[in-house]
């Protein structure tokens, strides 16, 4: 069995096609979870995210930071049966099982039925379209990684019929894949209003961009989106001092 060992919770990842690694934690981590009822893990995967945003909320209620606030559910979708088991099995071993629900099936179908709105959606979606797919003998990971089942109009269309009408929306997305998404994003009314880019270090371009988006009210333009970098490491296995403040509720290392 393969095994994420985090500070308070664990990560079974045996089975699904995409394994943790640095940018999903800090994708997880940097997330402003201040404020949020109900929250919306779109392909959930191994449930790495919803745990995370799980952990920060109950920190803040914990701390009294965050009274005016309570936290509903946290709803991971997952259309695939094996993500979608190890991810029931993460919530349940979490101290947090209460908290969070697993829903196995396309966002497509989920956001068709779905009656109620969320605040805050977050999604580490397939992006890979006319690359070169992964290996047939990996179907997990091509699901994860392939706009086949989830193509960017189906996920912003199905985010534009669950986000509330003040609710934000964080994506992660390879830095080639940002100018069709948010195009895309602006065409069905969403607005991009925060950018930050992920390298290793300061010398490596960015690869990957977490992106914050809401709803249009026909006022803003692209002057008002806000762009940042975030660098992995200051020098070799060692992490910035940024990534270290994201990460020292998280990791054992920092325990």
């Amino acid at each position: 069995m393969s095994t994420f060992q985090l500070q308070q919770f664990a990560i079974n990842q045996s089975r699904s096609g995409m394994k943790i690694c640095s940018d999903s934690l800090l994708f997880g981590a940097l997330i402003p979870i201040e404020g949020a009822k109900r929250v919306l893990d779109i392909g959930a995967g191994t449930g790495l995210l919803s745990l995370m945003q799980a952990q920060k909320l109950n920190a803040l209620a914990d701390l009294k930071l965050d009274s005016d606030s309570t936290l509903e559910i946290i709803t991971a979708v997952e259309l695939t049966h094996a993500a979608a088991e190890e991810a029931q099995q993460n919530f349940e071993n979490s101290p947090w099982s209460q908290q969070l629900e697993l829903i196995e099936q396309d966002i497509q179908s989920f956001a068709a039925k779905q009656q109620a709105a969320y605040d805050l959606i977050i999604c580490n979606p397939p992006f890979f379209v006319e690359q070169t797919k992964t290996a047939a003998d990996k179907p997990l990971r091509h699901a994860a990684r392939h706009t086949d089942t989830l193509s960017f109009q189906d996920l912003i269309h199905s985010i534009d019929l669950l986000l509330s009408a003040a609710g934000k929306v964080f994506i992660l997305l390879p830095i080639r894949a940002l100018m069709d998404f948010c195009q895309q994003a602006a065409e069905q009314g969403f607005t991009l209003t925060q950018q930050i880019e992920i390298a290793e270090s300061r010398e490596h371009k960015a690869k990957v961009a977490l992106l914050e988006f809401k709803r249009s009210d026909g006022r803003e333009s692209d002057t008002t989106k806000r762009i940042q970098r975030l660098n992995k490491f200051q020098q070799p296995n060692v992490h910035s001092d940024a990534v270290q403040k994201l990460l020292q509720s998280f990791l054992l290392r920092y325990r």
